[in-house]
Order: C-alpha cells, then sequence, then structure tokens
C-alpha cells in the first residue's frame, strides 16, 4: 500500500564525481520574473525515446526556471537527468519508480528547492501531487507538479483528489500549480477562487486545447477519434506573482521525416510570471 505522504530527496549533479548528489542548503534568491514549463510526456513506448530527446529539447531551447514534468517512467527519468544542461542547470525533485506507480512526477528547478513532498492521491493507483518549496524575493514559493486521475466517469474521483491537492498547498501563501488536470467541461469550476487559471486569465477568447487530434496527429492515431480538450493547465495563488504570459509546447512533429510522431500526445505548457503589481494586458 502507498504511504500517503512522504519526503523526496533533492538533488544536483556533481561533475567531479559524475553523480546526482544530496543538497544539503537552498539558497534564497532574487528574481524579477520566472518561467514554469509543465508536460505530461506519455508513458507509452511508441518512439519514446525520440521523444523524451524531443521534449528536452524544446524546454532547454526555453530554459524555463521550473519545469514540471509527469508520466515520467524511469527510462524517460534516465533520458532528462543524462542530458548536460538538465545536469548543469537544475536541481531535481523526482517521485518515479514501483513505489509511486508508473505515473511518475519530476520538478526540476534552476532554483534552490527544499522540502520536496510527494502526496499520494485518493482512489487512484499512482496518481499524485509534488511539491517543493522555493524562496524568491524574501518569500516562500510552493511550486508542484500533478497528475489526476483520467476518463470520462472518475470526475468524481478527480473532485477528491483536487480536494486532496488544495489542503496539501493551503498553508502556502504563493504557489504555483502545474500539470495534467484530467479536467472535463463544468469540472473546472470547481477551482476555487484564490487560484488563477493561466491560460484563460490570459488568453480568454482561444480555449488553449492541450490535447487536440485535428493537430496532433499522434493523438489522432491513438485514439481514433476526435478530442479537443484543455486538460493541463498552470494555476497561481497568492499576491506574490501573477500570470503574465503563457503558450502551448510540442505543436509540430519532433521531425519532417516522422509527421505523425509528436512529443507527446498532450501539448506543453509556458508560463511567465511577474511579481504583483506589474502591468499585465490579457487578450482581447
Amino acid at each position: 500500500m502507498m504511504r500517503p505522504r512522504r519526503g523526496v530527496g533533492i538533488k544536483e549533479f556533481d561533475a567531479h564525481t559524475n553523480r546526482w548528489v544530496d543538497v544539503e542548503t537552498a539558497i534564497p534568491v532574487q528574481r524579477d520574473e520566472l518561467t514554469f514549463a509543465t508536460f505530461n510526456i506519455w508513458f507509452s513506448d511508441h518512439h519514446a525515446t525520440a521523444r523524451y530527446h524531443a521534449i528536452a529539447d524544446l524546454l532547454e531551447a526555453h530554459s524555463p526556471d521550473v519545469i514540471a514534468l509527469q508520466e515520467v517512467t524511469p527510462p524517460a527519468l534516465e533520458v532528462f537527468l543524462a542530458r548536460p544542461l538538465i545536469r548543469q542547470h537544475y536541481h531535481r525533485a523526482a517521485a518515479t519508480g514501483h513505489a509511486f506507480g508508473r505515473n511518475g512526477l519530476l520538478l526540476l528547478s534552476r532554483l534552490p528547492m527544499s522540502h520536496a513532498v510527494y502526496t499520494h492521491l485518493p482512489r487512484s493507483v499512482g496518481r499524485g501531487l509534488l511539491q517543493a518549496s522555493l524562496t524568491v524575493n524574501g518569500r516562500a514559493l510552493t511550486i508542484c507538479s500533478l497528475h489526476l486521475e483520467s476518463g470520462k466517469s472518475a470526475s468524481e474521483i478527480r473532485a477528491h483528489q483536487l480536494a486532496t491537492v488544495f489542503r496539501a498547498v493551503d498553508t502556502a501563501e504563493n504557489a504555483v500549480l502545474c500539470g495534467d488536470f484530467n479536467l472535463r467541461d463544468a469540472e473546472g469550476s470547481r477551482l476555487p477562487e484564490t487560484w488563477v487559471d493561466a491560460w484563460p486569465a490570459l488568453h480568454p477568447s482561444d480555449e488553449g486545447f492541450t490535447e487536440d487530434t485535428s493537430v496532433n496527429l499522434m493523438l489522432n492515431d491513438s485514439k481514433g477519434k476526435p478530442r479537443k480538450v484543455r486538460f493541463d493547465r498552470i494555476l497561481v495563488k497568492g499576491d506574490g506573482w501573477v500570470p503574465a504570459d503563457i503558450r502551448l509546447l510540442g505543436t509540430e512533429p519532433i521531425s519532417q521525416t516522422t509527421p505523425r510522431v509528436f512529443p507527446s500526445d498532450h501539448f506543453g505548457l509556458l508560463c511567465r510570471v511577474v511579481p504583483a503589481g506589474r502591468a499585465v494586458i490579457a487578450d482581447a
């Protein structure tokens, strides 16, 4: 039986010993903006290694401060942690492998992290919440990667899981929650008013589908039926930070020679947040 809550080690890569080692302390930093990326990388073996490297290439091109990944299998973790840029610039907290189910979670941060904790979400085999703390501009900021239960019939389960997630981060004054929520239609109304859903806040006239069979031919081949949904989200809470812009990632095939292979069955998200008080103008 999975433990409902457990600590997760935070590590950095030591070039001298050529291995990932425990981080002893987290140093406060100053920033006038932060960038967050989230990506459900799809646990399927379908062109897996090539897809994982394509996702890593995308992320490295944008160099986000925080990366939140879902469906991270042990082979996927190996690919990401072997990337030279990730080894050089990121700390990591991983909840992957048998103890966490097949749907592993990974947080990568350019900023020093502390207090990483994994929370197993109720009524599921391997869905969870991975959170850690940053200290930015003298204030704590909780960062999270999550994955909720999928399927139309699992609406009630997702409601229980969402309640668990919000309880887990309730004491955080400022937080950024990234991941695959698997929310459908009216389920989005369950989000508390204390959280800002970055996509509709910034693009109210754009539905922002993160699964779209009209674009993602690999998803179309996998599902065999039309699908347009916004499962993946970035939520921001508190008076410290506000979303400034957000865009989709991974909306093109990984190469011209494989036009029906995309980085994942999901599109990723890249979001920039700025200190509250700076002007942010949403799309019309």
